[in-house]
């Protein structure tokens, strides 16, 4: 899977990752998200996490420790360069998200 990554990838997928640790001071291991990027890459397991019907376990659980600013939701949001990895309903979707819980 790596070496299909593209430079823009492998910088989304590092700068993802960098969360983690903050993640697990605040008590919350993201184990599920963990497996997802190894099985998908970081792109997919956003792009799947964000079109998902329902809030994933993970962004709840980081709205319950006040931090979204760590959901993968606000990481994409945030950071305008990794736009281009998204579709534009994946985009708006998680724009939505955002402004459903108070975030935007």
């Amino acid at each position: 899977m790596a070496s299909n990554l593209s430079a823009l990838e492998r910088e989304f997928q590092d700068a993802c990752l960098a969360g983690i640790p903050e993640a697990q001071r605040l008590g919350y291991n993201p184990t599920r998200f963990l497996q997802m990027v190894g099985e998908f890459g970081a792109r997919e397991t956003a792009r799947r996490l964000m079109n998902a019907q329902q809030y994933p376990e993970g962004f709840s659980r980081l709205w319950e420790l006040h931090r979204l600013d760590l959901t993968i939701e606000a990481f994409v949001h945030d950071n305008p360069r990794f736009w281009v990895l998204f579709d534009p309903q994946t985009l708006t979707n998680c724009d939505n998200r955002l402004r459903e819980v108070g975030y935007l």
